[in-house]
């Protein structure tokens, strides 16, 4: 399993400082760059710890990026959820 962070930042959306989306887009890593990452590990289950970039991101985003360097299985997390790793690998998701 591989659980990385990523970050979908939509520059013209940041009503605050402009150079902040750049400082934030700088030190995190997008979802196409998270999903190479995926294709080089070939994880059975490759799942997002967290997504920066609040700022109008959405699922669809990061889902779009990814699937452009990865074919594989990928979640995105979220808090509470569990993740079971054994000769399968089970996420299940709180209600």
């Amino acid at each position: 399993m591989v659980a990385p962070e990523s970050v979908r930042a939509r520059r013209a959306l940041v009503g605050r400082d402009p150079g902040e989306s750049e400082r934030i887009i700088q030190h995190h890593t997008t979802p196409e760059e998270v999903g190479d990452i995926f294709s080089k590990v070939k994880p059975k289950l490759a799942v997002y710890s967290h997504i920066v970039g609040a700022t109008g991101s959405t699922e669809e985003e990061v889902n779009a990026g990814t699937r452009k360097t990865y074919s594989g299985r990928f979640e995105i997390g979220e808090d509470l959820c569990v993740i079971d790793v054994g000769h399968e690998v089970v996420i299940t998701f709180p209600d």
